[in-house]
């Protein structure tokens, strides 16, 4: 995070065609995860409740960075620089699982072990969402201003 904080102002172009690897890749290793061992009924429920919380998450997060075009016709690029806000937005989340996981995933009554596989899909279901829905709002504003620009031109 140190890293992220100290090239906070630097621009750096935002790839339209590749924003759809990273979604592939977690979507695909999710798919893997819960093909070795399917949940439950109350493990697609915590998937689907990480997966909206996620999204949330993703979602502002995407909302919170800078974007422009710079160049002009089929020169232009979408240049994108870290919101500080969307990198403490990330640094409350981590904070936030280690209030509610500590002491090795202690939920509730019983032994820590009994609501662990749930805590993982609904991780599973968090990073899922995150990922999906904050490379797909910056596709959106991306494909957005570059229409824009292009109009303008």
């Amino acid at each position: 995070m140190a890293w992220r904080f100290r090239s906070l102002e630097k621009a750096r172009p935002l790839r339209l065609p590749l924003l759809w690897i990273a979604p592939l890749i977690v979507g695909a290793t999710v798919s893997l995860a819960l093909y070795g061992m399917p949940p439950g009924v109350l493990g697609w429920m915590a998937l689907a409740a990480g997966f909206a919380i996620g999204g949330g998450i993703g979602m502002q997060r995407s909302r919170l960075m800078r974007l422009h075009v710079e160049g002009e016709g089929g020169e232009a690029r979408v240049m994108m620089r870290q919101s500080p806000l969307a990198l403490v937005l990330i640094l409350v989340v981590f904070a936030l699982r280690r209030m509610i996981l500590p002491g090795g995933m202690a939920i509730g009554a019983g032994h820590p072990a009994a609501n662990a596989l749930l805590m993982t899909d609904a991780m599973l279901g968090f990073v899922l969402g995150m990922v999906v829905i904050s490379r797909m709002i910056l596709w959106q504003r991306a494909r957005a201003m570059v229409a824009n620009h292009i109009s303008d031109s």
